[in-house]
C-alpha cells in the first residue's frame, strides 16, 4: 500500500509540475527558436511512427503516365514551390521563415534526407508522400489538399515529385506552366517565363520569337492545343531524358531524318536514336535563337533555329547551329508530329 501511495504521489508530482511548465510559457514556441534536441526527436519519430502506421495500406497505382506528369507539375508549382522550391531556387520567403524547414524537394532525397530519406522502396515513399498532401501534418504547416483535391489529382503530383529531382529550371517551367484561363490554387512565384525563354519559347501562329522576349505560357498535356505548344512541350521532354513524353508527341508514322539517315515511324526512332539523342540534349545547352510557325487547321510547320553547346559521346566539347524543322497533323487525340528535319553544323561557321 505503501508503494502504491507513493506512485500515486509521484504521478501526481510530475502532471503538477508539467501543468505548470506548461503554463508558465517559459518554452519557446517562435518558428525562430529551435526545439531542444529531445522534443524535436519526439516530435519528428511521432510523426514518422504517426505517417507509417496510416499508410501501409495504400494501394500506389501506376505513376509512369505522362498525363500525370503534366498536370501534377501545374498543381505543384501552384501549391508547393512556394515552401517546397524549384530547380534553381534554394530558399523563399516563405521556406526562409518555416520551422521545421520544409524539405527542398527539387533536390535527390539525399538532398534532404532527415524528410525524404529512410522509407523504404519507391512504392513506400510513394504511398508516404500522398498521404502527406492529402492529409497535412498537423503543426508544421503541412496543409491538407485532399478537401479540395481528388485522389487522381493528388497521385499526379506525387508522380511529378518523382522527376522533379532530375529536372533543370528551363524543363521545370516547360512542365508545369498553365496555358492562360487554366490558373488554379494559391498564387505562386512566377519568375520563369522570362529566365526560359534564351531556351524555350513557345509562340503565337505565324510569328518569329527572339532570344530574351517573352515566351507564351506553354502547356499541361490538355493545354498544348497549338503546335508551338506541342513543340515546346516534347523539345522539353527531350531534354530531360522521359521517353514516355517524347513518344507521346510523336505519330506512329513520323518520318526523321538526322544525319542524313531516316527513321520512319515512331518505334524505329525509339529503338534507335532517341536514347542518345535524350543522352546529349539532356546535358547540353540548348539556345533557341529563332523559331517560326505557320499552317491551316489540320496542318502546320514549325522550324527552330538554335545554339547547341555540349560534349559528344567521346568527351569532345561541341558548339554548333542546329536547325529543326517540324510538320505537324491535326489528329482525334490532338497535333502530333509527323516529320522532322535535324541538321546541324559548327556554331563558328554561320556567316
Amino acid at each position: 500500500m505503501k508503494r502504491f501511495k507513493t506512485a500515486v504521489a509521484l504521478v501526481a508530482v510530475v502532471a503538477i509540475g508539467g501543468l505548470g511548465f506548461i503554463y508558465s510559457g517559459v518554452y519557446p514556441m517562435s518558428a525562430d527558436d529551435a526545439h531542444s534536441k529531445p522534443v524535436y526527436w519526439a516530435l519528428e519519430t511521432l510523426r514518422e511512427r504517426s505517417i507509417a502506421a496510416r499508410t501501409r495500406d495504400i494501394e500506389v497505382p501506376p505513376l509512369d503516365d505522362p498525363q500525370m506528369l503534366l498536370t501534377g507539375g501545374a498543381d505543384y508549382n501552384d501549391m508547393c514551390a512556394g515552401c517546397h522550391l524549384k530547380p534553381g531556387k534554394t530558399s523563399s520567403e516563405m521556406s526562409a521563415g518555416l520551422y521545421p524547414q520544409p524539405p527542398n524537394l527539387a533536390l535527390g532525397i539525399e538532398g534532404h534526407a532527415g524528410h525524404e530519406g529512410g522509407h523504404g522502396d519507391v512504392n513506400t515513399s510513394a504511398a508516404r508522400r500522398f498521404w502527406i498532401i492529402k492529409h497535412g501534418i498537423k503543426a508544421s504547416g503541412m496543409a491538407a489538399f485532399g478537401p479540395t483535391h481528388d485522389d487522381a489529382r493528388i497521385w499526379a503530383m506525387v508522380a511529378f515529385l518523382q522527376k522533379l529531382p532530375t529536372l533543370d529550371p528551363v524543363q521545370y517551367q516547360i512542365l508545369t506552366a498553365r496555358a492562360e484561363g487554366e490558373m488554379q490554387g494559391m498564387d505562386h512565384e512566377s519568375d520563369a517565363p522570362q529566365a526560359a525563354a534564351s531556351e524555350v519559347s513557345a509562340r503565337d501562329s505565324k510569328s518569329d520569337v527572339h532570344d530574351g522576349m517573352k515566351m507564351t505560357q506553354p502547356h499541361t498535356a490538355a493545354a498544348a492545343s497549338t503546335p508551338e505548344q506541342v513543340m515546346a512541350a516534347f523539345q522539353a521532354a527531350m531534354k530531360s531524358g522521359d521517353a514516355a513524353l517524347v513518344k507521346r508527341w510523336l505519330a506512329p508514322e513520323v518520318l526523321i531524318y538526322e544525319g542524313g539517315a531516316a527513321e520512319r515511324s515512331r518505334n524505329e526512332y525509339a529503338a534507335h536514336h532517341l536514347g542518345a539523342d535524350m543522352a546529349f540534349l539532356k546535358q547540353s545547352r540548348v539556345e533557341i535563337i529563332k523559331q517560326s510557325s505557320g499552317g491551316g487547321d489540320d496542318a502546320a510547320w514549325v522550324t527552330t533555329e538554335s545554339r547547341i553547346r555540349g560534349e559528344s559521346s567521346k568527351g569532345k566539347p561541341i558548339d554548333v547551329a542546329s536547325t529543326e524543322t517540324a510538320l505537324l497533323k491535326k489528329t482525334a487525340e490532338g497535333w502530333r508530329i509527323v516529320h522532322l528535319h535535324w541538321s546541324s553544323q559548327d556554331f563558328k561557321a554561320v556567316p
